[in-house]
């Protein structure tokens, strides 16, 4: 068999179906119907399952319109990279207006390609022509430094009821990050199997984000036990 991972991975097989079915299988659920738990904070319950059903319909229309459809992917990161800021905004500050929240979420959005373009681009003043793969690394450095401040600092300086859970949403974040990082650099170097362990992360964004962070905000592990009143303290 001659086929590489570079071949499998820019197949339909991995860019696009792969992407999709659990996507798909998650909207018979449906996340929008009653959820079995109150959630780790429930003022957040009702944006959380609108958010998931939203987002999961973006998830399944992404890999449709880039493979099918020849879109650029540039305007699908940045909505996928919003639907994080706004997941971690809305359930951190249930109580403020949801067009706050979004107009936050799209200003933060903006933060990590901002960086990944001048630090591209100053490396290439200084060294000259580079892949554009190292633009994608800059912006995958950058996102998990951004996405692990969040879950150290920002997060907890608000004193959300749902902190535990806004944590482990954003460790999970910054694990799919990581990987395509660790992947680009394999790739960087040449390593065929980069291709493959990028297959990972894709999963992690595509298939398994929408149902795991709303699955964690309905967890028993993840439970609210404090009040509204508790967590102004």
């Amino acid at each position: 068999m001659d086929r590489t991972w570079d071949a499998f991975y820019h197949g339909d097989l991995q860019g696009l179906w792969s992407l999709i079915v659990v996507p798909a299988l998650f909207l018979l659920v449906p996340p929008w119907r009653r959820p079995p738990r109150p959630g780790a904070d429930p003022r957040a319950a009702g944006f959380v399952c609108a958010w998931a059903t939203v987002f999961t319909l973006a998830t399944i229309a992404d890999p449709l319109a880039i493979v099918r459809l020849g879109l650029p992917v540039l305007p699908f990161v940045l909505l996928g990279d919003f639907r994080v800021f706004l997941l971690v905004l809305g359930v951190a500050e249930p109580e403020r207006p949801l067009t706050g929240a979004i107009a936050r979420a799209a200003a933060w959005t903006m933060v990590v390609p901002a960086i990944a373009w001048t630090s591209y681009h100053l490396a290439i003043a200084i060294a000259g022509p580079l892949p554009e793969q190292v633009l994608w690394l800059a912006y995958e450095i950058a996102f998990v430094a951004l996405a692990l401040w969040w879950r150290a600092r920002l997060v907890p300086a608000r004193r959300p009821i749902a902190l535990r859970y806004l944590r482990a949403v954003l460790a999970y974040v910054a694990l799919y990050y990581a990987l395509w990082g660790v992947a680009d650099v394999l790739i960087l170097a040449g390593v065929d199997l980069g291709w493959a362990l990028r297959v990972i992360p894709n999963q992690l964004y595509y298939s398994f984000w929408m149902p795991v962070a709303w699955g964690l905000f309905f967890s028993r592990r993840y439970a609210s036990t404090r009040s509204p009143v508790q967590a102004r303290r």
